[in-house]
């Protein structure tokens, strides 16, 4: 997706110059999986960017965000670049029910 966006020149003068070969440095086989409690929190923050379409966030896929909510849900990828937020929201509903500890809620929103 990066590669896409951006082209291979950009990558290379901006990182692999300087021996970086990846975003974060994790293989795509290493299994990193997102923070529940923070990816809940970053879902939320993209729905509430605007211009939502369908009233209050669910988990149901009828429901269309704006362009921010969209984009974060299918233009970013976990580490094995394949998984979308989207999909990975699928297959593991219980991080929407993932609330923040009690001592982060009121940072977190709730």
């Amino acid at each position: 997706a990066y590669l896409a966006q951006w082209g291979k020149a950009h990558w290379e003068s901006q990182y692999l110059k300087y021996g970086v070969n990846t975003i974060w440095n994790w293989g795509k086989d290493s299994g990193l999986r997102p923070c529940s409690v923070y990816l809940r929190h970053c879902v939320l923050a993209s729905w509430n960017c605007g211009g939502a379409k369908n009233g209050s966030w669910s988990s149901d896929d009828s429901i269309t965000g704006g362009l921010c909510y969209d984009s974060f849900l299918d233009d970013t990828y976990l580490v094995d670049r394949e998984t979308t937020i989207r999909d990975y929201l699928k297959q593991c509903p219980d991080v929407m029910a993932t609330g923040p500890p009690e001592s982060l809620r009121e940072r977190y929103g709730g």
